[in-house]
């Protein structure tokens, strides 16, 4: 009779840590991504090539992480899948969103900024000109947005819609798979020594430029930076003068 109830104890206790195991939000977040890029492949009609969860190297050496890529005629569609429940707040401009939910708040990262360190990663990577790239934040989970939604952000069941609304060519049909197949093969080759060596030479371009130092060029798209503040902490740096089209930054070594 303990035999048994020690094995029922047993039991009770795998169960419930295998519940903590799969509701976490790790798990739950991966599962959503997953669900939505599923709906986007099944969805989108015509010639669409995709990849998931791609990784690529950022100039200061660690990897971004993108949830899913379209590449199509009409542009190279980049998705940033958000699982989020309650109430959420943003707009394009703030650094930081919010979450409200059960009379709790948090806040995350602009999850379009994000996205657009994806782009700017892709562009520099593999010297695909930025205009060719879509920025898409599709939000799944139970949650609703209690601000305007900005531009190029979506709830999940709507992603595919957006993504067909565009039907301005940008790619030609015989380039689509070659973009996707230079993607494709940049993202196989993380860790490899030509992507240590690509981001060494990305490293030299976003590196910390001295005080006395003439304005650099803007490292992600080229065009001349302006010297400003940041609010945050007071400190000098470069930003590229076409902002906000363009947010890159070069820090000031003081």
């Amino acid at each position: 009779m303990v035999g048994l109830l020690i094995i029922v104890v047993l039991i009770v206790g795998a169960v419930k840590l295998l519940q903590v195991v799969l509701l976490s939000p790790g798990r739950i977040g991966k599962r959503g991504e997953k669900i939505v890029s599923q709906r986007i492949i099944d969805g989108l009609s015509g010639v669409n090539l995709h990849l998931t969860d791609v990784y690529l190297p950022l100039p200061d050496g660690t990897t971004t992480q993108i949830d899913h890529i379209v590449v199509n005629r009409y542009g190279i569609f980049v998705v940033e899948i958000k699982n989020y429940s309650g109430w959420i707040f943003g707009d394009e401009q703030s650094v930081k969103w919010t979450q409200a939910i059960y009379k709790s708040k948090h806040t995350f990262q602009n999850p379009i900024r994000q996205n657009y360190r994806h782009i700017c990663a892709l562009s520099d990577c593999l010297g695909i000109p930025r205009n060719l790239f879509v920025s898409v934040v599709a939000f799944t989970g139970d949650c609703t947005f209690k601000t305007d939604m900005p531009n190029g952000v979506v709830y999940s069941r709507q992603a595919t819609s957006y993504i067909s609304s565009f039907r301005t060519q940008l790619i030609k049909d015989i380039d689509v798979p070659e973009v996707f197949h230079a993607i494709k093969k940049w993202n196989e080759s993380v860790g490899e020594e030509k992507r240590a060596a690509h981001v060494r030479n990305l490293s030299r371009r976003h590196a910390p430029v001295s005080s006395m130092s003439d304005a650099p060029k803007c490292p992600y798209c080229g065009a001349p930076m302006v010297r400003r503040v940041r609010k945050s902490d007071g400190k000098p740096f470069y930003g590229c003068s076409k902002y906000p089209a363009c947010r890159g930054i070069v820090n000031i070594r003081l």
